[in-house]
């Protein structure tokens, strides 16, 4: 039987390149966004690549979505192998102009969200005997930029929760991982106007590409991985030692 991943955000940016990455390694998918339309353009695309593919809709912010999500994977493509959190939201607003509301979907997506797909794949993984879960955080996790308090926020509670619940459920043979990208060359972040000069600030000079993020999560998701865990890969262009 195939191994089976489930990817949040996997309409498109990094979801869709970790998506793509585990197509190519012959992965059954279970891909989930808030975004039907997309996220069914998105499936479609696999699919006629020979790929099986289940499109799930759903707000990961409600913990019976997520449960639901997580049932209809296992029910419908037999397993549940890789967990990906790569849903995330980051709409930048001066700290003092932020609303109240703002903070509660941020979170709500970013960090509740995470954490429900978190322990509705913990709780089906320990029954096969183990997994492998990666969470996408970001450098602005640890380091600031203006204009995303909020953002920052979650990122840094996204690693803070990798570790705690690596902590708890490496002995079930479940690995939890972080990666932390730089300003990737999504078509949402190319259309903004501090990504240029954020790109023109690393060392290397150059966009850092969904596709190379989503190999280093390929990795900590292989089975191979026996011995990462915990961790915050940081995958930044050298944007973190400037």
């Amino acid at each position: 039987m195939a191994r089976v991943a489930l990817i949040t955000g996997g309409a498109r940016g990094l979801g869709l390149a970790c998506a793509e990455r585990f197509a190519s390694h012959g992965l059954g998918l279970a891909l989930v966004d808030a975004e039907a339309a997309g996220l069914e353009t998105a499936a479609a695309t696999l699919r006629a690549r020979g790929t099986e593919v289940l499109a799930i809709p759903a707000d990961i912010r409600e913990r019976g979505a997520c449960a639901r999500t997580v049932s209809e994977a296992v029910h419908r493509l037999g397993s549940l192998d890789v967990l990906v959190n790569a849903a995330g939201v980051y709409p930048r607003r001066p700290v003092l102009d932020i609303p109240a509301e703002d903070w509660q979907f941020v979170f709500g997506v970013n960090v509740l969200g995470t954490y429900f797909m978190m322990i509705e794949a913990i709780a089906e993984m320990r029954t096969r005997g183990g997994g492998r879960i990666v969470n996408v955080s970001s450098v602005d996790g640890f380091k600031a930029h203006p204009a995303n308090a909020h953002y920052a926020a979650t990122k840094a509670a996204v690693i803070s929760l990798t570790r705690s619940l690596a902590l708890e459920v490496a002995p079930l043979g479940i690995l939890v991982n972080s990666v932390a990208p730089g300003p990737m060359a999504t078509e949402t972040a190319k259309e903004a106007d501090w990504y240029a000069p954020m790109v023109e600030a690393l060392p290397t000079r150059r966009p850092i590409e969904p596709a190379e993020v989503a190999n280093v999560v390929a990795f900590l998701a292989d089975p191979a991985n026996v011995s990462i865990a915990g961790e915050n890969i940081v995958v930044s262009g050298g944007g973190v030692i400037v």
